[in-house]
C-alpha cells in the first residue's frame, strides 16, 4: 500500500495546485469558472496558452507563480506514478523470475504449503536449521510479507499439480501441509503423494479423524495443533522445568536434541552402545532408541542399535553431525 499512498499525495496536491490556480485567476482576471479551470489546467501541464491569456500584471505574476509550482508538482506526480509501476510490478516480476530459478536448482528441499503463522514458524526453524525450502501461499498479501522475509516463495494453489512441480516437489525430500481445512491438507498430501511417491509428509489436522484419514494416505506425521498446545499449556504450568528444557535442547544452537536414523551400511549399525563409547568420543548422549513405534528409554550399556532405529542424541551441533561417521571398535 506504500506506493498507491504516495501516488495519492501526489495527485492531491496537483488537484490542489490547478484549483488554486482556477481560483486565483477569478478573482485576478475575472474569468469565469470553466475559463479560469481551462487556463489552471494549460499553465500547470505548460501546453500554452491558445485563446486566454492572462491581461493584468498581477494576473501575469501568479501565472508566472503558478507555472514553477504546478511544473514541479506535475513532475512529482509522474515521477510517483513511474516508480510504483517499475518497483511494484517490474520488481515483482524480476523478484519471482529470480525465485523461480533458485527453486529450480534446488534438490532434496523442503515445501512449505501455507505461509500463515504456522507456515511463518515452520519456516523460521527450517531457516535457523540451514535447510532448503520453499513456501507455497496463495493469498497475495501474505505473498507479498513473505518476500520482504526474502523467502523462496511459489504463489498459488498448493492443492494443484502445477503448482507443487513449480515448487519441485519432483526433488523435494519432504512436504509440510499447514492449510487451514482438513479437506485442503487431505487433498494436498493425495495429490503431492502422487507426484513423488518418496516424499515424506507432514501435515495439520483438526481432530483424531482427520489425523486418521491423513496417515491413512501415507502422512508420516500429523500435528493436531490445538491438542499439542494444549498439554504444552498444561505442562508448562504443572512441569515447567521440562518445558524450559525442551525449548532449550530443541533450539537450533550450540546444543541440541537431534534424531538420527539408523540406515543399512552405518557404522554404527548393529553395534552395542558400549562399543561405540559415544559420549567418550564426540561428548554426545543417547537419551532413547525408538524401534518399530516403540521407545526405548532406558538405554544402557548392552543395548543395541539396529538398522531402521531411530537414535535419540542430546549433544553439541558439531558433535552430532560426526555421530554416524563414528569408527567402531
Amino acid at each position: 500500500m506504500e506506493p498507491l499512498r504516495h501516488v495519492l499525495i501526489a495527485v492531491s496536491l496537483l488537484v490542489s495546485v490547478v484549483i488554486i490556480g482556477a481560483v486565483g485567476f477569478m478573482y485576478i482576471e475575472g474569468l469565469t469558472l470553466l475559463h479560469a479551470l481551462y487556463l489552471a489546467i494549460a499553465t500547470v501541464t505548460t501546453v500554452g496558452y491558445g485563446d486566454i491569456v492572462p491581461h493584468t500584471p498581477e494576473g501575469k505574476i501568479f501565472t508566472a507563480g503558478l507555472i514553477i509550482s504546478g511544473v514541479g508538482v506535475a513532475l512529482y506526480v509522474l515521477v510517483e506514478i513511474i516508480e510504483s509501476v517499475l518497483e511494484g510490478r517490474l520488481s515483482k516480476a524480476f523478484g519471482i523470475a529470480r525465485v523461480k530459478r533458485s527453486v529450480a536448482k534446488m534438490d532434496k528441499h523442503k515445501i512449505i504449503c501455507g505461509g500463515g503463522r504456522t507456515g511463518n514458524i515452520v519456516a523460521d526453524e527450517f531457516g535457523r536449521e540451514g535447510l532448503d525450502f520453499v513456501v507455497i501461499e496463495h493469498d497475495a498479501e501474505v505473498a507479498k510479507e513473505l518476500r520482504k522475509k526474502d523467502i523462496a516463495l511459489v504463489e498459488g494453489d498448493a492443492t494443484k499439480d502445477e503448482t507443487l512441480i513449480e515448487a519441485g516437489v519432483e526433488r523435494a525430500s519432504g512436504l509440510v501441509s499447514t492449510l487451514p481445512s482438513d479437506c485442503s491438507n487431505l487433498l494436498l498430501c493425495i495429490t503431492a503423494r502422487d507426484l513423488n511417491t518418496n516424499l515424506v509428509l507432514v501435515a495439520r489436522a483438526s481432530s483424531q479423524e482427520a489425523a486418521k484419514r491423513l496417515y491413512s494416505i501415507g502422512a508420516k506425521k500429523v500435528v493436531i495443533v490445538e491438542e499439542i498446545g494444549g498439554r504444552r499449556l498444561a505442562r508448562s504450568l504443572t512441569k515447567p522445568a521440562i518445558v524450559d528444557f525442551l525449548d532449550f535442547a530443541t533450539t537450533a544452537g550450540e546444543t541440541s536434541l537431534e534424531s538420527l536414523k539408523v540406515g543399512p551400511g552405518t557404522k554404527i549399525a548393529n553395534k552395542k552402545i558400549k562399543e561405540l563409547r559415544i559420549e567418550e568420543k564426540i561428548g554426545a548422549t543417547i537419551l532413547a532408541i525408538i524401534r518399530d513405534d516403540k521407545v526405548i528409554s532406558d538405554v544402557g550399556p548392552e543395548d543395541e542399535l539396529r538398522v531402521g532405529d531411530t537414535v535419540v542424541v542430546i549433544g553439541k551441533k558439531k558433535s552430532l553431525e560426526k555421530f554416524e561417521e563414528l569408527d567402531s571398535l
